[in-house]
């Protein structure tokens, strides 16, 4: 595993999402994941209060989960928990409230669905650009000292929401944001990926300014959907026609070709190529990884060890 020091922790490159954990994948499933992830090695792991809220007895259940699970194997000083509020859903409508009696009342019910009294990361779910940054950064603050959390950040901001929100946390002596969770991949970003307005994506501004300020990004879908390893594995005509309507743009296909060479003259996997694009990178980034079976994040985890030459890496312009 690697691992990347930021913030006074240790964090491994490789984090667990767990979107699913406690309602489409049942909590043994679960812990059995959490299991094979943490004896590898790995030590962060992604929720969210809203994760599959839409199922009944959804919201916080994969919270619920990962305190279950780091309660009966006592390990919680031993992993990093990254979980993000702000938002409710109904199915793929979203409800965003950055409000500082919001975001205390959801950070509260975290730390009880966490079975925690602190909180490792804590990140905004989704922007609402109506709200000013300034009252959110000062929200966010209380948040912060409420949890008792390490490091603040978002996921789903543009990067100049997120350089107005820091500039004015500096200005006025509070915390700025230092994680930013967003789409990113070697695949080239298309709009079919979600087809959801309040999602973003990593652009060479969002790109540039964490490689400027040294901030730590935290790769969602890192693996896009599985696209280059199913390709390669079965056969480009095998993959299934929605994977292809998301990611099959001219640009990836070209980039499947190159990952391909790639691999053939390194002797590498592609799922060693596609965590290595985020955990070799110039910018320091987290890949997050969502599986449904033992084998995929088995195959992850049996390959996270492997180094991508950085140089090849910088062929993929972001965006």
């Amino acid at each position: 595993m690697k691992y990347v020091g930021k913030f006074g922790m240790n964090l491994s490159k490789i984090g667990l999402g767990t979107g699913r954990f406690g309602t489409v994948v049942s909590e043994e499933m679960s812990f059995e994941m959490l299991d094979m992830f943490y004896e590898q090695g790995g030590n962060v792991i992604d929720t969210a209060r809203n994760y599959y809220e839409w199922v009944e007895n959804g919201r916080g259940k994969s919270e619920q989960t990962i305190g279950k699970w780091m309660l009966e194997r006592g390990i919680r000083d031993k992993v990093y928990i990254s979980t993000k509020g702000g938002v409710r859903n109904e199915g793929k409508t979203f409800f965003i409230n950055l409000s500082r009696e919001n975001l205390l009342e959801e950070c509260k019910q975290s730390l009880e669905a966490l079975q925690t009294d602190y909180l490792d990361i804590y990140l905004l779910h989704r922007d609402e650009p109506e709200r000013r940054v300034e009252e959110i950064v000062e929200s966010l603050e209380a948040v912060r000292e409420c949890g008792r959390a390490k490091v603040t950040g978002v996921c789903n901001w543009t990067a100049k929401r997120v350089k107005e929100a820091n500039a004015y946390a500096r200005k006025h002596n509070l915390t700025p944001f230092r994680i930013v969770q967003t789409w990113w991949s070697i695949a080239a970003y298309t709009p079919n990926m979600w087809n959801d307005p309040t999602t973003t994506w990593m652009d060479e501004e969002m790109y540039e300014y964490l490689k400027e300020e040294n901030l730590l990004a935290m790769a969602y879908t890192s693996q896009a959907k599985g696209f280059f390893q199913k390709a390669m594995r079965d056969g480009y005509e095998n993959v299934d026609s929605f994977l292809k309507h998301r990611i099959a743009t001219d640009e990836n296909l070209r980039r499947l070709e190159t990952i391909q060479e790639y691999c053939r003259k390194n002797d590498v996997s592609p799922t060693a190529v596609v965590n290595g694009y985020i955990t070799d990178n110039d910018v320091d980034g987290i890949a997050l990884v969502s599986c449904s079976k033992l084998e995929q994040l088995e195959d992850i985890l049996n390959h996270c060890d492997q180094t991508v030459d950085p140089e090849w890496i910088r062929q993929f312009r972001v965006g």
